[in-house]
């Protein structure tokens, strides 16, 4: 099965540190790949669009041009605003992907803007994007979406070497937040999908998420104590559930 995993808000490939390996050894046969945001990472040449919808649009179209390229079905891994995105994705061609994996999310009409994103954390979140100091940047927004602080140097560290190859503009930021802030959710999902969340995120409430799920009728997972960047957190938790899914599947 191959996999393409899809992060949030400013976030890129990068990102994802060690869950992508420790994926490709969990889950049975399971190929990652990537594709950055329009305007973030390697896609910066692209515009960022202010709507799910036309995210959604400008990944398909690389996506097409990857599937092309290797063999087999494709199922999508996204987090938060990613989310939101695997979401729209799978309503508007639902034959792209066999199953998603949707990792704390949230919808403008299914959970209030101050659960959507935490008042507590919203201006230390905000002034971290706005800064042009990229250690201060990374040092809060860790702070706000992590919740372990083992590893969390090395993660600012590593990030701050490859800010060349992952840049991270403000414009398509604040457009990626105005395209999270009005995306709702569609009635139903024509695809299994499976949600994960965590009673310890600090950036987006913990109900946002088991509300997705019970909206589509679908499984949940929640993580005791991880922060919002659960795959930062917990890379094996998020690797087990996904194959324990698809091992009740089968």
């Amino acid at each position: 099965m191959n996999w393409l995993f899809v992060k949030g808000l400013a976030r890129g490939q990068v990102h994802w540190d060690r869950l992508p390996e420790i994926f490709a050894q969990a889950v049975p046969e399971a190929r990652v790949f990537f594709l950055d945001l329009p305007g973030v990472g390697e896609a910066t040449d692209r515009k960022a669009p202010a709507t799910v919808a036309g995210i959604v649009s400008d990944l398909r179209e690389r996506f097409v041009a990857l599937r092309e390229s290797h063999e087999g079905p494709w199922s999508i891994l996204a987090i938060s605003l990613g989310g939101m995105i695997a979401m729209e994705w799978a309503m508007r061609h639902p034959d792209d992907f066999e199953r998603a994996v949707v990792i704390v999310s949230s919808a403008t009409n299914v959970s209030p803007p101050w659960k959507r994103l935490m008042p507590e954390t919203l201006p230390g979140y905000l002034r971290a994007l706005g800064t042009s100091d990229l250690a201060t940047r990374e040092r809060i927004t860790l702070g706000t979406i992590t919740n372990f602080e083992e590893g969390r140097e090395r993660l600012i560290e590593e990030w701050l070497k490859l800010t060349d190859v992952c840049p991270l503009p403000a414009a398509a930021t604040a457009k990626q937040l105005l395209a999270a802030s009005l995306w709702a959710a569609p009635d139903s999902l024509p695809i299994p999908t499976l949600f994960l969340g965590t009673d310890g995120d600090r950036m987006v409430h913990p109900s946002c998420t088991p509300k997705l799920a019970k909206r589509f009728g679908a499984p949940l997972v929640m993580h005791p104590d991880a922060g919002h960047e659960i795959p930062l957190d917990d890379p094996v938790w998020v690797a087990d559930q996904v194959r324990e899914w698809l091992d009740g599947a089968e």
